[in-house]
């Protein structure tokens, strides 16, 4: 699956009615890359089975540039496929961690 990004969390909301009822599974919002203190929060859509990340704004709370990462199929898939995130998410390196992890689920 190619990754979507869209320019703010209202459009990626608008994008899909689902997404604003959807119940989500949150995954951190310490998620970050090598080098950058930028963090990242991820989360899954249980309506969708969207996996996604938003860049945070630590001044204004706020996320920018929602992106889809993948799509799951369910909770449990989801558990299987990202077991040891509460543990990766707060390295350097988490997202590079986070993308090993996609790679199968792309294919």
């Amino acid at each position: 699956m190619e990754q979507q990004t869209w320019p703010d969390e209202s459009a990626f909301l608008a994008a899909d009615p689902r997404r604003r009822s959807s119940d989500e599974v949150d995954l951190g919002a310490t998620w970050r890359a090598a080098g950058s203190d930028a963090t990242w929060r991820v989360a899954w859509l249980r309506e969708t089975g969207e996996l996604y990340a938003v860049r945070t704004d630590s001044l204004t709370g706020s996320g920018s540039s929602p992106t889809v990462l993948a799509v799951v199929p369910d909770e449990v898939a989801l558990d299987a496929l990202l077991d040891g995130w509460r543990d990766a998410r707060g390295r350097e390196d988490g997202l590079a961690w986070l993308d090993a992890r996609l790679v199968p689920a792309a294919a």
